[in-house]
């Protein structure tokens, strides 16, 4: 009998934590390390969990990852790291397979691809998948790490897989996918909520369901990890799973810390009477996470029943996502509305001081640009914290804003905390880049964080719209490199940043026809809209640097050679804004709006720039009138 058939009548009990149980035997953090190097142990304690009454084992390879096996920095070709992370999934199969011929059990008949009937003696085996840190790892990578996992579990035997403590869809999509063309696999997904009810990603319970059911892909959505049972069953109770196969498995509580060690009280009575509340809601499948151990799940097994109750339905129905409302946000209303916004990035300051910031604020507040922007510590160098500057810029002069946020330098926890602290600031505007990584000279004292890049921070943060604060949503925009070699893939990246949200997008600084091209074609591909990058460049060293130095902005050799060594800074200056009022001119077709950036916070070139602008559109509209 197939795990789907099981559950239609019964509820199924799995086991408890590997874990953290683990490193209470046995002192490990991570065992995952051991699938090979003790197996025994591994063994040992699915057996424990068997004689419990478990009858699905999840198998020991959550973390079987090349993090976790071989750390962060691996110099073997990835060809055979991938064979390395073969051989420890493999492993971990066939540990639980052991443990399931040495209790005097047998592998449930559908489980193996058989059609038999089952007796109380069957044990379904899950092939165990977690996530893989991806601290800025290319997509590609990722995918094959995933593809080899869930190979190495197919080509052990398994018939289902167990994704779990997940924070979103965007991992278990690409690999459920390739496991189903490979066959009949029965998989879940399972994530960790808060006990808000969230996970890290800012996706709720019931985005998930919905998510699950529209995707259909999946055959089970599951919840386990970050609360215990009496919040999990809070979590749950208003839900609607609809015809999904649902498990659960809580941690026993929450846990005390002592010395980088985590510590779970006995709670077991505790444990199971939640337990019984949350299969009356009609979960299919119940076990243990994070604190459990063998004598949670044998009191499960004495106290559960083994038959189906009818499932129940909540209030919450899973129905469609609500619609974000955008329309007090005054940068988003001027481009849907064919205006032509200008931004102006200043920089925040490196040493706390925070007049020169303001003033120069000030001036282009009364210029009449429509918004500040302030970059997040460019080049890995610190400066002062750009949400922050925002808004006091913001408090100050209520003047909008729109903060930089790269993914360098917060982990999840961070960022998510970052954004709501932009909003509960009034800050409804960022720029979500990936953002330099940290300088070589710095690494031994420095990490780079990188739990997202840009197109994930992005998604992120639009679940946090919908989530949130749907109402009055932050809006975002990415970034655009027009200069970038292969146009077309950059055209891709602007698409995919649309798909999650993007509103709107910042481009290189433009220097000649060339860029006016390239960003003329990545409009009529995708239709984003776009803040075109005008730089005023103040002098020959200054143009010199920026052709010679700055990496993927281009600076054709004739604007270098409209300045002199020896021109006075008037001089330069006075060329430099020629120049960029003829850029503005060449992107009057492409452009819905400028992005202006100042070489060292010289605003009074941005405040002449934008006066001549006006007048120049004061002449405009005479001659028409004419």
């Amino acid at each position: 009998m197939k795990l789907q058939e099981y559950i239609k009548e019964h509820v199924l009990l799995a086991d408890g934590a590997m874990g953290t149980y683990y490193q209470e035997k046995y002192k490990k953090q991570n065992p995952e390390t051991q699938n090979l190097r003790h197996p025994e142990r591994i063994v040992a304690i699915h057996r424990e969990y068997l004689a419990a009454g478990a009858r699905l084992l999840r198998t020991n390879s959550f973390a079987s990852n090349l993090e976790t096996l071989l750390g962060r920095e691996r110099e073997e070709p990835f060809e055979e790291q991938l064979l390395t992370l073969s051989e420890n999934v493999r492993a971990a199969y066939a540990n639980a397979l052991l443990a399931v011929e040495e209790e005097g059990l047998r592998l449930a008949a559908g489980a193996s691809g058989e059609e038999k009937k089952d007796g109380a003696d069957a044990v379904f085996v899950a092939g165990d998948i977690g996530p893989i840190p991806e601290r800025g790892r290319l997509e590609e990578e990722l995918q094959r790490e995933y593809e080899t996992i869930v190979d190495a579990l197919l080509d052990a035997g398994a018939r289902i897989l167990w994704f779990e403590t997940f924070a979103d869809f965007s991992a278990i999509v690409r690999a459920t996918s390739y496991a189903k063309a490979r066959g009949d696999v029965f998989v879940m997904a399972s994530f960790c909520l808060n006990k808000f009810g969230y996970t890290r990603a800012g996706r709720s319970a019931a985005s998930l369901i919905r998510e699950a059911q529209e995707l259909g892909i999946v055959d089970g959505v599951g919840f386990n990890c970050g609360v215990g049972p009496a919040h999990m069953y809070q979590l749950l109770a208003p839900l609607d799973f609809g015809e999904l196969s649902v498990s659960v498995f809580p941690n026993s509580g929450y846990a005390d810390v002592l010395q980088d060690r985590a510590g779970y009280q006995e709670n077991s009575s505790y444990f199971q009477e939640n337990m019984k509340k949350i299969v009356s809601l009609g979960i299919d499948i119940a076990g243990g996470c994070c604190g459990t151990r063998p004598e949670y799940i044998a009191r499960l097994f004495r106290e559960l029943p083994k038959k189906h109750e009818p499932r129940s339905h909540g209030d919450l129905q899973p129905v469609g996502e609500p619609r974000l409302n955008k329309s007090g946000n005054i940068l988003y209303r001027k481009l849907q509305n064919g205006e032509k916004p200008i931004v102006v990035e200043l920089d925040p300051p490196h040493d706390g001081n925070a007049q020169k910031v303001l003033g120069g604020a000030m001036k282009l507040r009364e210029a009449g640009v429509d918004l500040v922007t302030f970059s997040d510590s460019p080049m890995g160098k610190m400066r002062a914290d750009s949400i922050m500057t925002g808004a006091m810029v913001q408090r100050e002069l209520l003047m909008p804003v729109m903060p930089h946020v790269t993914c360098r330098d917060k982990n999840q926890i961070a960022m998510g905390g970052a954004m709501f602290g932009a909003h509960m600031n009034g800050i409804r505007n960022l720029l979500l880049i990936t953002g330099d990584p940290v300088p070589a000279g710095d690494r031994s004292d420095v990490s780079g964080v990188f739990d997202f890049n840009s197109m994930k921070l992005m998604e992120y943060l639009r679940r946090m719209n919908l989530e949130y604060f749907p109402q009055d949503p932050i809006v975002y925009g990415g970034a655009l490199n027009q200069g970038r070699a292969n146009l077309d893939k950059e055209t891709a990246r602007v698409k995919k940043k649309m798909e999650a949200g993007a509103d709107y997008f910042l481009t290189q600084p433009v220097f000649g026809k060339e860029d006016v091209k390239r960003l003329s074609y990545v409009k009529e591909q995708t239709g984003a809209k776009l803040l075109c990058g005008i730089m005023p460049l103040v002098s020959y060293r200054n143009a010199s640097f920026m052709k010679n130095e700055v990496f993927g902005v281009y600076v054709p050799q004739e604007v270098v050679d409209r300045y002199r060594p020896d021109m006075s800074r008037g001089q330069g200056e006075a060329v430099g804004i020629a120049l960029a009022l003829e850029m503005i001119g060449l992107l009057s077709d492409v452009a819905d709006g400028y992005y202006f950036m100042v070489p060292f916070n010289r605003v009074d070139m941005i405040c002449r720039i934008k006066k001549q602008m006006e007048q120049e559109r004061m002449l405009e509209k005479k001659d028409d009138r004419i």
